[in-house]
């Protein structure tokens, strides 16, 4: 695998994926003509048919669930030489404030990119604290989640508590989906957030929650640790098949390398950069001794304290708590709408 800093500087009130794709042109020394980067939805459903599963689909949410799988299952995620709080004790301090801040009062959870495993840790503890959950709602634009979640979750909660959108996450807020009275606790895990720029997360959160709502996401940061928690990460061999089997969706019978790449951002928030951790497949080409990028995915890194600025920007936002791994590279963030 390619490891890479770019140190380019980018310029302000560009795109992300224009920013995106101008920095890793510089980085790569190919032409930004040669830089394919599709839409992050189009790796989950068929464009022209979306509510069609097949086993690509099938592939992503399993990849998903067994990421998922291996942060809860390995005691050692997260943990350094001195300190031991790994994955699972940061989301169980998250979860104890969840319960705190709602008390005796029933929710409805609302989970943006359905996964079952740490979809049934939560609902068992969150019910183990003695919380009334009304209702179930899985958002996802992956048709192939829906079966599954509701066999899953069958277990932990009644099946006719469970519900599901297939929506873009951006649309939820158009739909009549919410049970009337009952606060919504609305989460979305597995750095996805990272993948669109903190404004638009916020007009998202903006127009979902109403106030009182809670929303939780979890995070990848920037910490004392440096960029090797974000490397491994994006090393680990689930993620490149995940890489694999977007490029492979697009443009099948290519042979590529993966690499991951940093590429800094502006934002346009306090006029410092932002890291993007991108991954991508190299593909030869066999005509020419030109190569060409197809971007199979970016996530935003921030520090701890310029998330919590970006997500409260809004003033409608409040955070109530963050919970992170000993070695700070992931955090629970707990926020409510004002």
């Amino acid at each position: 695998m390619t490891q890479q800093v770019l140190d380019t500087p980018v310029q302000p009130g560009v795109s992300l994926v224009s920013q995106i794709r101008s920095g890793l042109a510089t980085c790569l020394r190919v032409p930004e003509s040669d830089i394919t980067i599709p839409q992050n939805v189009d790796k989950y459903h068929h464009r022209d048919a979306p509510a069609k599963s097949d086993p690509a689909l099938e592939e992503v949410f399993r990849l998903m669930w067994a990421l998922n799988e291996r942060g809860l299952s390995d005691s050692q995620i997260g943990n350094t030489a001195l300190r031991r709080r790994p994955l699972t004790t940061a989301l169980d301090q998250v979860l104890g404030d969840i319960a705190d801040e709602l008390g005796d009062a029933p929710l409805q959870y609302t989970e943006l990119g359905p996964e079952p495993v740490k979809t049934k840790y939560i609902l068992r503890s969150l019910r183990e604290h003695g919380l009334d959950i009304r209702q179930y709602n899985g958002v996802d634009i992956n048709p192939a989640s829906r079966e599954t979640m509701r066999s899953e979750l069958s277990s932990v909660l009644p099946v006719e508590r469970f519900t599901y959108q297939q929506t873009l996450f951006e649309d939820l807020g158009d739909r009549e989906y919410r049970v009337p009275g009952v606060r919504n606790l609305v989460t979305m895990l597995g750095f996805e957030e990272g993948n669109e720029h903190p404004s638009a997360i916020n007009r998202m959160l903006d127009n979902i929650l109403e106030p009182g709502d809670l929303f939780l996401s979890e995070m990848q940061i920037l910490s004392d640790g440096g960029w090797h928690p974000i490397f491994n990460f994006y090393q680990n061999d689930l993620m490149r098949r995940f890489s694999k089997i977007a490029l492979e969706r697009s443009r099948p019978h290519v042979d590529s390398e993966y690499g991951v790449y940093l590429v800094p951002l502006s934002l346009g928030t306090d006029g410092s950069p932002t890291m993007a951790a991108v991954t991508a497949e190299r593909i030869r080409s066999s005509q020419s001794a030109d190569d060409s990028i197809f971007v199979t995915n970016y996530c935003l890194k921030f520090a701890l304290e310029e998330y919590r600025h970006l997500r409260e920007a809004s003033g409608r936002l409040k955070v109530l708590s963050e919970r992170t791994t000993a070695d700070g590279s992931v955090v629970f963030q707990l926020t409510r709408k004002l």
